[in-house]
């Protein structure tokens, strides 16, 4: 290892400029990445949800969320839908009057309803505090990055929308949307919607009756499809989304997205490589003397292929170590500077960061092949008279 580091330092501007290369790679894949994981883990919560019910909104929405608000009357019609066990009523809008639609998901305000958790497939769990109740009026049970983003604890009083709330509980991080929520009672809740609406219109619609839309639980949910195509059929003004429609939907618009911002970071990386393969191919050139008494003194072609595929690995990990370092600390710093808002655009985990590392030993090495075989071939006789 000592005369690998060695063979390195000798050509430093050159392994500079070569290591330079692969931490660019590097960087850019971990922020990249971190990038893709955040928005990965929140459409798996996402299809953890939705993939269990059936939601149904206004008829007029365009929205599969948070649409326009409709009337609580049309429970009693869902319920008597063939295949539906249990309707709750949902409401949920942004947490900051000033919010707009952005990357991410926004710090939302949500309702509470009690008798949907027996049906609940998605999990909820109370770090610190208690569930809420239906019948706790002004308390909030806060997820674990808002709560961090509010500084505050069980206990506190904090200012939803410009009215204090006593927080009751903090839920355990589940890296999805829930970390960001605020959870309230349902009557809690429409009295924040009703206060948005239009004065004529908050007249003739009694905050108690407003809902943004209807989460349905299924006696069947392999049946989910011909449930939502029920609803549809047999209640009018509202339409129904059955449990594929989520992961369908915004899972391979994910997909697409992730593609595109993993192939340019993986072409910063594969450049990298490419530097690799330059500075060993230059590296075999100098050292062909070299080479050559090594093997007149009996050292194998599979010694001298290893040497410098270790030289190419320890670029590589050195370039790995260096741009995760990078990486990570931008991703952290993004983070901070927009946890005020509520939105947190990258999630750094283990398995990211050793995929990363891993495959840029790997791009190294694979981009230190050629050069190193071509050192492991040379001919000892050739290679001493090389001048």
């Amino acid at each position: 290892m000592r005369i690998i580091i060695r063979n390195l330092f000798r050509r430093k501007l050159r392994t500079v400029l070569t290591v330079g290369g692969i931490v660019i790679g590097v960087f850019a894949l971990t922020v990249m990445g971190a990038m893709s994981e955040k928005l990965s883990l929140l459409v798996k919560g996402g299809e953890e949800y939705y993939g269990t019910k059936v939601i149904v909104v206004d008829g007029q929405s365009s929205a599969f969320y948070g649409g326009a608000p409709m009337t609580i009357d049309k429970r009693p019609d869902i319920e008597k839908v063939k295949g539906v066990t249990y309707v709750t009523p949902e409401v949920s809008l942004m947490l900051d009057e000033e919010t707009t639609m952005s990357f991410g998901m926004p710090a939302m305000i949500v309702s509470f309803d009690a008798g949907a958790n027996q049906y609940e497939s998605f999990e909820i769990n109370v770090a610190t505090g208690r569930m809420l109740t239906d019948e706790d009026r002004g308390k909030v049970l806060l997820g674990s990055d808002i709560a961090d983003t509010m500084k505050t604890n069980v206990g506190q009083m904090i200012k939803l929308r410009k009215q204090d709330f006593e927080v009751v509980g903090i839920m355990e991080k589940t890296l999805t949307a829930p970390d960001n929520s605020a959870v309230v009672s349902l009557y809690d809740a429409q009295q924040f919607v009703h206060a948005t609406l239009p004065d004529a219109f908050r007249e003739n619609f009694p905050a108690e009756k407003i809902v943004s839309d209807f989460a349905v639980y299924l006696d069947d949910i392999e049946q989910g499809e011909a449930v939502a195509e029920r609803i549809n059929a047999e209640v009018e003004g509202v339409k129904a989304y059955g449990p594929s429609f989520f992961s369908d939907q915004i899972g391979q618009s994910l997909a697409i997205f992730n593609l595109i911002i993993l192939s340019g970071a993986l072409i910063a990386l594969i450049v990298g490589g490419f530097s690799i393969m330059n500075t060993l191919t230059f590296s075999v050139i100098e050292r062909t003397r070299e080479i050559g008494i090594k093997k007149a003194v009996g050292a194998r072609s599979g010694r001298i292929l290893r040497e410098f595929l270790l030289e190419a690995a320890v670029i590589g990990v050195i370039g790995g170590i260096v741009g995760i370092g990078f990486g990570a600390l931008m991703a952290w710093g993004i983070n901070e500077s927009s946890r005020e808002s509520g939105l947190l655009l990258f999630q750094l985990t283990p398995r990211l960061l050793a995929a990363v590392f891993i495959f840029s030993i790997v791009i190294s090495v694979l981009a230190g092949f050629i050069p190193a075989r071509r050192a492991s071939k040379l001919n000892p006789v050739e290679a001493l008279r090389y001048e």
